[in-house]
């Protein structure tokens, strides 16, 4: 009787294994050059790359219009031409001299001295135009308060926001040096300074969000500089005007001392013409010139030196003071004391410089002394020879030139006196004013149309990395050569993705739509892992199983055993899910017959035939045989004969399905393939991770000792995104349409 326990022992002749199932695996070779594979990734995310890029461009423009304006105000000034004659070296060393002199005024004006000048003049034009901003706000609100004297006072400005604080807490800036610490980062931040080209013009440009406070700032800071030139320069003058003032009465009783000798002599001796005399008369009148300038220098050091002590008995400023004594070192420890007051360390510093310098300085004024005393002794000497040689000799030619002498000297001296009195009176900075700045009219900032294309390009380069990133690092199955390099089984089909997953619309898809992509994948896959069902008639038991429960396996199963319908024969379906897969029960609810008494565990047991434990449905040719919801899968298949529940199957059905849990979840699945012909390991496209499911089917075969055909099938492929690969597959063959 069909069915019963006693029909096991006819044993039905066992199909020869599958040629396909045991063909050579594909060699996985890449024809694509690198370049090709590139341009195949960027076109098939093309439409990403394109968002990216627009996304790009947008954000540009954004940021462009949040973005504030910034004006720059440009002056200009011209350095005086060298002076000085140049030498043998001509017209280049006159531009070494130029050159050197404009790199001098660069590096004065971005000098840290400079800067806070320019600060502290910004600082006093800002608080005058405060100050006349009051007194018109004075006047208005009295004017208002007299109008309406009810008028509510204006709020004070709001403290700093909450937001500010955070991020300063989160990103901590550097505490400022000083209180002009951050005035002066905006200035330096915001000025340029450069040659124009090779000429004598130095443009100084500053840039601010109002372009009238950047031609302020930018005129300030060159009225602030030639200022100060000036000054020194007007210092400097004043200082040789009284060195001159000091030695003219000596040059002048010399001129007279030596007029008087000269008339005296000629009165009592005559005229003599002697060139030992017109000699002497020649050095004594140049060591006159030397005993003049050491006592002028003389005089200019002691003048120093009581401008020294007056200013320490006057505590003046230590700048003041580091200028008198014209020490570089105390101008450095007078910045670090700005900088850190409290320190005492530069106190003492700062004492010990003062002290040193002005033991210099009193130093220098000794040396100056002896030298006078020794030239003056050395003049008494050379005076006695003049005087012998004249008194031997004619002293007359000996007196002359030194009257001469000493008169061009007094006459130099004089000339040099009128003209530093008029460039005191006038003082000259040696830079002048040629181009004052005014408030710009057009932003210095590019527009923001200028900053789409290279939004676009940021953001378009952005998503290509991303996309060959995602690329480098997707470890998912999409093809058959991929497959089978990375599973070492063969790949036999690519199945496509049904758009509803459930059981009339699956029927409807396979048996109604047979020219269908998914009807044709599904049909030649079963062609594929039975044909000797086709051609000898022969029973044939397949294991569909995977790795992850959303894999596919269970729409594949119902899915071959809705093609093998088609072949004529019985078709079994048994779903070993423990509580059932949501297909076979829609199945069950659908197309189902009155439902089996048993179930499978039953069957194996052999506590029932076999069409006690099936469930006829008539209406789509199928019996099913399901796994009770309490039952051990394990225990069933460790005590159950696999070869006999094998041979009543193949002698009762032409197809048999068994639906096996997951591998993964399931690890029991393993001896579900010594129950069957031909195992199906379900891997889904583009989701299921290499190493998952490499290790899942590395547990389904175990140590190779059963030799059951293994194929891998792709399910759920999106065959339009799979086309973007262009890996030449089966898969591309469904997308042609069959008429």
């Amino acid at each position: 009787m069909e069915g019963s326990k006693v029909s096991r022992i006819h044993l039905p002749q066992v199909p020869p294994p599958n040629p396909r199932m045991r063909r050579p695996l594909r060699e996985q070779v890449d024809t694509q050059t690198p370049l090709h594979q590139l341009l195949v990734t960027l076109q098939r995310k093309k439409w990403f790359l394109l968002t990216m890029v627009i996304a790009g461009g947008v954000l540009a423009a954004l940021l462009g219009l949040a973005r504030p304006s910034q004006y720059e105000a440009t002056t200009q000034i011209l350095v005086d031409a060298p002076s000085r004659a140049a030498p043998v070296g001509g017209l280049s060393s006159t531009q070494d001299l130029l050159e050197s002199s404009i790199d001098d005024h660069i590096t004065m004006l971005s000098s840290q001295s400079h800067l806070r000048s320019v600060v502290a003049a910004l600082r006093k034009t800002d608080a005058a135009n405060v100050a006349k901003a009051a007194d018109g706000t004075k006047q208005a609100d009295v004017a208002t308060a007299t109008s309406s004297p009810d008028l509510a006072r204006v709020e004070p400005p709001k403290s700093r926001p909450v937001l500010d604080d955070l991020l300063a807490k989160i990103w901590p800036q550097s505490t400022p040096a000083g209180p002009d610490a951050a005035e002066l980062k905006v200035l330096r931040d915001g000025i340029r300074i450069g040659q124009e080209l090779r000429s004598r013009v130095i443009s100084v440009g500053f840039t601010d969000k109002d372009p009238t406070r950047a031609a302020l700032v930018a005129n300030t800071f060159v009225h602030v500089y030639i200022a100060d030139l000036a000054s020194r320069s007007q210092a400097s003058d004043e200082q040789e005007l009284d060195s001159i003032v000091a030695g003219l009465p000596a040059i002048r009783d010399s001129l007279a001392e030596a007029t008087d000798r000269l008339e005296r002599y000629r009165l009592s001796h005559g005229a003599a013409d002697q060139g030992a005399a017109d000699n002497a008369a020649k050095e004594t009148a140049e060591l006159t010139q030397q005993i003049s300038m050491s006592k002028a220098d003389l005089a200019a050091q002691v003048s120093r030196l009581q401008r020294i002590q007056d200013l320490r008995k006057q505590n003046a400023p230590l700048a003041s003071l580091a200028e008198a004594i014209g020490t570089s070192e105390l101008t450095d420890l007078a910045t670090r004391q700005a900088r850190a007051p409290e320190d005492k360390d530069i106190s003492k510093a700062i004492d010990n410089a003062v002290e040193q310098g002005f033991a210099r300085v009193a130093a220098e004024a000794d040396i100056y002394r002896s030298q006078v005393e020794a030239l003056e002794d050395r003049k008494k000497v050379l005076d006695a020879v003049v005087a012998d040689t004249a008194g031997r000799l004619s002293g007359l030619r000996a007196l002359e030139p030194q009257v001469s002498i000493l008169t061009q000297r007094y006459n130099d001296l004089l000339a040099r006196q009128q003209d530093l009195k008029r460039r005191i009176a006038n003082p000259s900075a040696g830079v002048g004013v040629l181009s004052a700045a005014w408030p710009p009219t057009n932003p210095t900032t590019l527009p923001p149309i200028f900053l789409v294309p290279p939004g676009m390009i940021v953001f378009g380069l952005i998503g290509g990395i991303l996309v060959l990133l995602r690329r480098h690092f997707d470890r998912t199955l999409r093809g058959e050569a991929e497959a089978e390099a990375a599973l070492k089984v063969p790949c036999l089909a690519l199945i496509p993705r049904a758009a509803i997953t459930h059981a009339k619309r699956l029927k409807q898809l396979v048996l109604g739509q047979q020219e269908s992509g998914y009807s044709r994948a599904v049909t030649s896959l079963l062609v594929a892992a039975a044909p000797s069902q086709l051609r000898s008639r022969s029973a044939q038991i397949m294991l569909v199983t995977s790795s992850m429960p959303d894999d596919g396996a269970t729409e594949l199963a119902w899915s071959l055993a809705l093609v093998a319908t088609r072949l004529g024969g019985r078709v079994l379906m048994v779903d070993l899910e423990p509580k059932g897969a949501q297909l076979t029960l829609e199945f069950l609810d659908q197309y189902g017959g009155p439902k089996a008494r048993h179930s499978f565990a039953d069957y194996v047991c052999n506590r029932c035939t076999l069409e006690g434990a099936v469930t006829s449905m008539p209406e789509i040719g199928i019996n099913l045989m399901t796994l009770g919801p309490s039952e051990d899968l394990l225990t069933l298949l460790s005590r159950g004969n696999g070869s006999e529940v094998m041979e009543d199957l193949h002698s009762v059905y032409s197809v048999v399905v068994l639906n096996g849990p997951s591998g993964l979840g399931r690890p029991e699945a393993r001896f579900l393939t010594e129950w069957a012909d031909v195992v199906l390991f379900a891997v889904r496209w583009a989701k299921t991770q290499r190493h998952v499911a490499r290790g899942v089917l590395e547990l389904l075969q175990g140590d190779d000792s059963i030799p059951v055909p293994v194929g891998s099938v792709l399910t759920r492929v999106n065959l339009k995104k799979h086309a973007g690969y262009r890996l030449g597959d089966s898969a591309d063959l469904l997308r042609e349409k069959v008429i």
